[in-house]
């Protein structure tokens, strides 16, 4: 098996809460069902990711995707900061992101950008729920691969 020269985990956003009258998308909070969702998106990312790793966190700037970073990342990672491209981002736009930040990353974002950002790149096309992780092995040769899913149970 090849060994990945770095991963990437593309996360959506844990469940938000239905918009209100006259509130902006941006604006949603996660619900007490995101909440849980995160603890469980915490401890599959924690077994994944390697022992002291400090991966560049990437976060739209939506409510519910800086609050899903904060529950499930904390401070434990490495840099972390939002940034705008992401919300609405469609797949050219994330795989750009992606190509220019090297070492380990985390995107912290929104459907239907990273469900086909993840199919751009290894070619398969799979569901992310709300709570759902990719994560993603690019090895030498360019070579991308999906290496495993999270879906929040």
């Amino acid at each position: 098996m090849e060994h990945a020269e770095r991963t990437v985990w593309l996360m959506r956003h844990a469940k938000a809460v239905d918009p209100q009258p006259g509130q902006a998308d941006r604006d949603r909070p996660l619900g007490r069902r995101g909440e849980r969702e995160c603890a469980e998106m915490r401890d599959w990312l924690a077994e994944r990711m390697r022992a002291g790793a400090q991966p560049t966190v990437l976060v739209s700037p939506a409510e519910r995707t800086r609050r899903t970073a904060e529950l499930v990342l904390g401070s434990d990672t490495g840099e972390q900061r939002e940034d705008a491209r992401i919300w609405n981002a469609t797949a050219a736009a994330l795989a750009a992101l992606v190509q220019e930040c090297p070492g380990d990353l985390i995107v912290v974002g929104h459907n239907p950008g990273l469900e086909q950002v993840q199919s751009a790149l290894t070619g398969q096309l799979m569901p992310l729920p709300t709570g759902g992780i990719f994560e993603l092995e690019f090895g030498h040769q360019g070579r991308i691969r999906l290496a495993a899913r999270f879906e929040p149970g």
